[in-house]
């Protein structure tokens, strides 16, 4: 009955929500009036529609988009929704926490300003792998590389191992790549690495999980070298410094 009917402006009252939000909502079809006028557009709501527009408005107040409130508000898996945002909020967390962790760095230490290199030079190979975790932890315990996050994205953090510092000559990266969908995934990789002790190198290699392919030995023209297969299968020469 016209009666029960309320204006935009009341339902607006008892909500909680404002009149531009309730607009929105009723343009992407999230909270549609029970009675919109056709001659001047006036909206009209039930009373019994303010319990969904209140739980809109809590989910709003947790930044939950769009999509994902129309998929609660009309009856999908809370659970799978929340669960799935939390992970999205701890991802900004994280993002933020790094961001904050740069601004206290340049507040102790000022703000420096690398001078790149001049020329073209290799800065980073990619290398399949099957695990990645497993991946890391030969090649940290194998060689000491340092393994570090070298980009935040909004969905995830991207990490590399780091040679040397960014801007400066010697600055190097060497990603994993173990997404069997990644359009870089071609295979197995050869790479090789200069080491100061090639024989203790070869054998923790060998200790960490690799497979000796050219145990050390001498060779004309070149420095001591020997060579290992990480667990993916990729080759690893070991060059004498």
């Amino acid at each position: 009955m016209t009666d029960e009917l309320m204006t935009i402006g009341r339902f607006a009252h008892l909500s909680g929500l404002t009149v531009h939000a309730l607009r929105h909502y009723d343009d992407v079809g999230l909270l549609t009036p029970d009675v919109v006028d056709p001659a001047s557009g006036y909206r009209r709501y039930r009373r019994e529609q303010v319990r969904r527009a209140r739980l809109i408005l809590a989910l709003r107040c947790l930044d939950l988009p769009i999509e994902e409130i129309r998929r609660v508000v009309d009856g999908g898996d809370v659970d799978e929704v929340l669960t799935g945002h939390r992970k999205r909020l701890e991802r900004q967390r994280d993002v933020l926490t790094a961001r904050l962790g740069d601004v206290d760095r340049y507040l102790e230490e000022g703000i420096t300003v690398s001078t790149p290199g001049t020329g073209v030079r290799p800065v980073q190979i990619k290398i399949t792998v099957d695990d990645a975790a497993k991946a890391v932890e030969f090649y940290r315990t194998a060689f000491d590389l340092r393994y570090e996050v070298t980009r935040r994205a909004e969905d995830d953090d991207y990490s590399s191992f780091v040679f040397g510092e960014y801007g400066q000559d010697g600055f190097f990266l060497v990603h994993l790549l173990e997404d069997r969908a990644d359009t870089d995934r071609l295979g197995p990789s050869t790479f090789g690495l200069l080491v100061p002790d090639l024989d203790a190198y070869h054998a923790r290699a060998v200790a960490a999980g690799g497979v000796e392919v050219v145990a050390p030995r001498d060779s004309v023209g070149m420095p001591r070298n020997s060579a290992v297969k990480d667990p993916s299968g990729n080759w690893i020469w070991l060059y004498q410094e």
